[in-house]
């Protein structure tokens, strides 16, 4: 019993190590930050234990261990994160004193025994799935039978999901539609979390200042056009948008983001200066009337960006969040934007491979009860067919990182890497849930280099 311990202790002393070498191995100049080397911890031990999931099936008792073991060694700096708030103390004179006394952390007493407990009910809704109805075929067996869809061939290397001759059983069948509800709810809450704290966390100065100031600027003609035509509903500006693929709706989110961000700034500045006198000339601009425009933009743009956030739920970080999450320096929020990411991923995949099940069972048995994946973001044969695409993988977004690294380096300040803007899929495999790409979330060290900062930017 004793060697077991003394490589558990290895283990630690280990993976403590390389998170305070920031993954430079070298022990040079070259780390990131112990806010990213958590960050990147977190995410590949999630694609370590689950892969990309293509079987519904409960984890081997292994790997169960060491995410528990491994998580609880990453999550402990939150035992130490405390903020000071002022109380008062009675002294023995009778006088009271205010003096400041440490408090648990908000954000992270709220939040993480929320994200521990979804984290549980993952876990638990995969070691269900025993004695089930289903069962899955390796590769080859797709010649075999009925002929396949064209959708499904593409995806002839995966497990196939089998159902019985005469499909799922009815309480089979509302067994797995009961697991799938709850696992949505897991997903929302894992999504809602994770939103919520990216919307903390700061832009980084240097991507501040790269960005135009102008939202009609990000945004393009053919978006500023829509924004502006005010009879379209979000739904309809979202429709009008004909998307094609997810990489075509990240790179509209991109733009509308940049564009809300641009807006937000000169709304600030303008509240912050005294309110100029309007004026009766025609050919000068009334600040207070561009004021409510921008404002009437910036709602429509939040609105729109909302439609697409809830059409395509699983897409890879925006420029904006990923910068956010590269040049952060606060430990508790990258600890729970990684922790809150990795299992809305999971709960994602889960999901998937539930659609995919309900789809074979509506194809071998069409008389059965229509059972539909009503979901948003999962079709009805339960995933989403997107192109390769790289964590920031749209062109608006590399310029931008192009003009970052030529503005900070003219500053003589630590600089962005300027590698290609490719993240290496053959290193690191995340939790996804789409078939047809290795969706890294990792940023930074050997995973993804395009956004591995060569020295901690200096705000």
């Amino acid at each position: 019993m004793l060697l077991p311990s003394i490589f558990r202790c290895g283990d630690k002393k280990e993976k403590f190590a390389k998170l305070l070498l920031g993954e430079d191995f070298t022990g040079g100049r070259n780390g990131l930050s112990p806010a990213l080397a958590l960050s990147n911890a977190i995410t590949n031990l999630a694609a370590t234990v689950f892969g990309e999931l293509w079987k519904l099936q409960p984890l081997p008792e292994e790997r169960k261990t060491k995410w528990r073991r491994e998580m609880d060694w990453l999550l402990s700096p939150t035992n130490y994160m405390v903020e000071l708030v002022p109380a008062k103390q009675n002294c023995a004179n009778g006088r009271a004193l205010e003096i400041m006394t440490p408090k648990a952390r908000a954000d992270i007493h709220v939040n993480l025994p929320a994200l521990q407990k979804l984290d549980s009910m993952l876990i638990d809704t995969l070691d269900s799935m025993v004695n089930t109805e289903f069962w899955y075929s390796e590769v080859g067996s797709r010649a075999e039978g009925r002929t396949k869809s064209a959708k499904e061939s593409k995806r002839w290397w995966l497990p196939l999901p089998q159902v019985p001759t005469n499909g799922l059983s009815d309480s089979g069948r509302t067994k797995l539609l009961n697991q799938s509800k709850v696992v949505y709810q897991v997903f929302k809450a894992a999504k809602s979390i994770n939103e919520t704290i990216l919307l903390e966390m700061p832009v980084p100065t240097i991507i501040k200042d790269a960005l135009p100031k102008s939202g009609k600027a990000n945004l393009g003609e053919e978006l500023y056009k829509l924004l502006t035509a005010e009879s379209n509903t979000a739904e309809e500006m979202l429709d009008s948008l004909n998307l094609q693929s997810e990489h075509s709706a990240l790179e509209a989110i991109n733009k509308l983001e940049a564009a809300a961000f641009a807006w937000k700034d000169r709304m600030t500045a303008q509240v912050g200066v005294k309110s100029p006198v309007r004026t009766p000339w025609s050919f000068v601009k009334d600040p207070v009337s561009e004021f409510e425009k921008m404002e009437s933009l910036l709602d429509r743009t939040e609105s729109l960006l909302q439609q697409l956030k809830s059409r395509y739920p699983n897409l890879p970080q925006t420029f904006l969040d990923s910068t956010k999450i590269q040049f952060g320096k606060d430990v508790g929020h990258a600890i729970l934007e990684a922790y809150s990411r990795v299992l809305g991923n999971l709960a994602f995949s889960i999901l998937s491979r539930i659609a995919d099940i309900m789809q074979e069972d509506s194809l071998t048995n069409p008389s059965s009860p229509a059972a539909t994946c009503c979901f948003p973001g999962i079709n009805s044969s339960g995933y989403v067919e997107t192109p390769a695409m790289s964590y920031i993988s749209d062109t608006h977004s590399s310029n931008r990182l192009n003009k970052v690294d030529v503005k900070h380096r003219k500053s003589n300040a630590s600089h962005i890497s300027d590698q290609e803007l490719s993240c290496s899929e053959a290193r690191t495999s995340s939790v996804i849930a789409t078939p047809s790409r290795s969706r890294v979330w990792c940023i930074g060290g050997d995973a993804c280099r395009s956004l591995s900062p060569k020295k901690s930017p200096k705000h």
